[in-house]
C-alpha cells in the first residue's frame, strides 16, 4: 500500500518536474529518487539482507518525504503533496523495527538540529512561532517569552542512537524560559531537561510526584491544579510575568494529569494537554473556553473525544501532539492518519505536524 502511495507521490513530482522543465527548455532530471548524494551503488542488490533493504527503502524515501515537506510547510488549507508525505512518513514509522533504522534514526536527528539551529536564530515581532520536536514536545516563541512543553531526548523509543544528543538538548534548553511537564511517564518527563533548566535557574512546573527521588525535587514548582485560579509566574529573573492557569487532568483514572493554559505578556494563550484522557474531566473541559481566549490547543492526539475537547476549549488553531511516538507498540503509535480521521469534525482548523517542523501562528485583529 504505502509503495502505491510513494509512486503517486513520485508520479506526481515528476509530472511537475516534466511541465517546468518544458517550459524553461531543460530536460527533466531522470531517475531522481531523492536530492542527497549518498555514493549508492547502483548495482547494489539486496538478496537475502532484508534489514539493509529496509534501511535503503526507507532512506530512499524520507530523503523525498523530508523535501516535501520543506516544499510545503504547515498551513492551512492543507497541500494534499503534504497530506501524502505525512501519510508515507506512518508508513515507515510503523515497521515495528523503525527506531532501529539508520535512515529513520538520520531523519528524526538531521530534523531535530535543523529545528534547534532555526530556533536559535528566530526573533518575532508578533504572532507566535510554534515549533514540534518529539512526541508531545513543544516549543512556543512569542517575542517576549519562549515556552517548553514536554521536552524530551527520546529516550521512550529505546534506542540510544535514535535520540536527541545531550548537546542539542541544551541548546534547546537554553532557548526557553520556562518549561511545563504534564506527567511522569518518560515520553514526556526527562529529568536531564529538567536538571538543564534548573541548573540554569529557570522555572520548571510539574505535577505532585514527578521525579520525586531526584534531589532537585524541592525546586520543581507545584502549582494548585484549579480551574478557577489564575497563577502569576516570574521568569526571566523578573523581567516577565505569565499567567498560568494549571488544569487537574488525568491519564486514565490515577495519574495525575497538569493540563496547562499559559498566558503570555503580549496576551497570547497557548494549551497544552499532555496525556489527558479522563471522560470524568470534561466537566471542566466544557467550561474552558467560556473563561479563557485559547490562541493554540496542542493535544494529544489520541485524546478522549477530541472533537469534544476543541469545543470546549474553543482555540483559534489546533496542533496535534503524540503522532508516532516510537516507544509504544505498532498499534498505538498513532498515525497521522489516524489523527485526519479523528479531527474530521473538529471546529477548529488543525494542523498535523512532523518532527521539527514549525508554524508561524498570526492571530486575527481583536
Amino acid at each position: 500500500m504505502w509503495l502505491s502511495c510513494l509512486a503517486a507521490i513520485l508520479l506526481a513530482l515528476t509530472f511537475n518536474s516534466e511541465i517546468q522543465a518544458t517550459q524553461q527548455k531543460i530536460p527533466p532530471p531522470a531517475g531522481e529518487i531523492s536530492g542527497k548524494d549518498r555514493g549508492i551503488d547502483p548495482l547494489k542488490n539486496y538478496w537475502g539482507d532484508l534489514d539493509g533493504f529496509f534501511d535503503r527503502q526507507a532512506q530512499a524515501s524520507l530523503d523525498l518525504l523530508d523535501e516535501i515537506l520543506v516544499k510545503y510547510p504547515p498551513g492551512s488549507p492543507e497541500r494534499s503533496e503534504r497530506k501524502l508525505a505525512l501519510l508515507m512518513i506512518d508508513t515507515i514509522l510503523h515497521d515495528p523495527k523503525a527506531p532501529e533504522r539508520s535512515a529513520v534514526q538520520e531523519f528524526f536527528r538531521q530534523r531535530i538540529q535543523k529545528a534547534t539551529a532555526k530556533l536559535e536564530e528566530t526573533n518575532l515581532e508578533a504572532g507566535a512561532m510554534i515549533w514540534k520536536l518529539y512526541n508531545h514536545s513543544f516549543v512556543v516563541r512569542t517575542r517576549s517569552i519562549t515556552l517548553g512543553f514536554d521536552l524530551v531526548r527520546a529516550h521512550s523509543a529505546g534506542k540510544e542512537r535514535f535520540v536527541i544528543e545531550d548537546e542539542v538538548m541544551k541548546r534547546i534548553v537554553n532557548q526557553c524560559d520556562i518549561l511545563f511537564v504534564s506527567h511522569v511517564h518518560p515520553d514526556h518527563a526527562d529529568s536531564f531537561v529538567a536538571r538543564a533548566f534548573l541548573d540554569q535557574g529557570k522555572t520548571v512546573v510539574a505535577p505532585d510526584g514527578v521525579w520525586a527521588a531526584e534531589q532537585f525535587y524541592s525546586k520543581i514548582m507545584h502549582l494548585d491544579r484549579d480551574p478557577n485560579r489564575i497563577h502569576e509566574v516570574s521568569v526571566k529573573k523578573g523581567q516577565a510575568i505569565l499567567k498560568v492557569v494549571l488544569y487537574p487532568g488525568h491519564q486514565g483514572q490515577n495519574i495525575l494529569n497538569n493540563v496547562a493554559l499559559i498566558s503570555t505578556p503580549e496576551g497570547l494563550s497557548f494549551a497544552q494537554t499532555g496525556d489527558q484522557s479522563n471522560p470524568e474531566d470534561f466537566k471542566w473541559i466544557d467550561e474552558v473556553g467560556r473563561h479563557h481566549r485559547v490562541d493554540i490547543l496542542m493535544p494529544n492526539c489520541w485524546t478522549t473525544d477530541i472533537a469534544r475537547v476543541i469545543r470546549g476549549f474553543k482555540p483559534a488553531v489546533v496542533i496535534t501532539g503524540h503522532e508516532n511516538e516510537l516507544g509504544h507498540t505498532v498499534d498505538h503509535r498513532e498515525p497521522f492518519w489516524l489523527s485526519y480521521d479523528r479531527l474530521q469534525k473538529s471546529t477548529a482548523p488543525a494542523l498535523l505536524m512532523a518532527w521539527g517542523e514549525a508554524y508561524h501562528y498570526k492571530p486575527a485583529p481583536r
